[in-house]
């Protein structure tokens, strides 16, 4: 074979390779495969949570359920759930594991350089949460300086502890309701969380307050987290479509309104029970 077929079959080849790279759409796997892998980690509630149905089994429960449901509908396939620790979901999303993460995730400017995001469905406050006692005690940042504060591991609340409050001890461990008996145990001065969460474990965890700390909360939001590359780009278009129905008819608020109530039902029953 001269140098000139040789030449002109390499670039064939080159030529093919591109072509199968742009026409490689995930969510044309997904659909393939009928089913829609999304990570989370189902202890954030009212984001995500554990229920027993009806029907006696477990089930995961939840306005980001609920909107894993919905786009898994949308796209015509199962939904499966990979309950994971926080911290390792951005990973589990990078390396393939998961094609969506719907886990409360904050759309920071260092996540997003990670990964791709949805449009925003919810904004939240992250105010510090104190004992009950100590709420006129803690109310500057020099009150609680040097203090011992917990957060949660690998979220936005670790962000803010460690950039707005860097002379206080940090204590993080994965899970919020550990912190919280933490605080309430008298081993840590407070903690910061999502208001929304941190309002749901109320219901159950007497003698917690929320403090008059000021804290800079980022404003960016809660989205669905998409893998980077065009070959996400149908996908996150399709997630975007679900966000933007959902949140626009008031299907998302009805959601919210339900995960509330049934946290502050389970939460009661777990009170009861012990």
């Amino acid at each position: 074979m001269n140098m000139k077929k040789i030449t002109a079959l390499v670039l064939a080849l080159m030529l093919l390779a591109v072509s199968s790279c742009a026409l490689a759409d995930h969510l044309d796997d997904i659909r393939k495969s009928g089913k829609l892998v999304v990570g989370a980690e189902v202890s954030f509630a009212p984001f995500e949570f554990y229920m027993t149905g009806e029907d006696g089994k477990e089930y995961e429960a939840g306005f980001e359920m609920d909107l894993a449901r919905q786009i898994a509908e949308d796209l015509g396939v199962e939904l499966e759930i990979a309950d994971q620790q926080f911290n390792g979901l951005i990973t589990a999303l990078q390396v393939g594991e998961v094609d969506l993460v719907i886990s409360g995730m904050t759309a920071t400017e260092e996540r997003r350089n990670a990964v791709d995001f949805s449009d925003t469905y919810y904004v939240g406050e992250q105010p510090f949460v104190v004992r009950e006692a100590d709420v006129e005690k803690y109310k500057t940042y020099d009150d609680i300086k040097g203090k011992m504060v917990g957060a949660q591991l690998g979220t936005i609340q670790q962000t803010i502890l460690e950039t707005q409050f860097p002379e206080c001890e940090s204590l993080l461990l994965p899970k919020v309701p550990t912190l919280l008996m933490e605080l309430l145990n008298g081993n840590i001065e407070g903690v910061i969380c999502s208001r929304i969460v941190a309002t749901s474990y109320m219901n159950i965890y007497d003698g917690l307050a929320f403090a008059e700390i000021p804290v800079d909360s980022n404003k960016n939001g809660v989205g669905v987290a998409v893998a980077k590359g065009d070959d996400n780009a149908t996908l996150l278009a399709a997630v975007n479509a679900t966000v933007e129905r959902v949140v626009a008819d008031g299907t998302y608020d009805a959601w919210v309104e339900k995960a509330c109530a049934q946290n502050a039902e389970l939460l009661k029953a777990q009170e009861a029970a012990e």
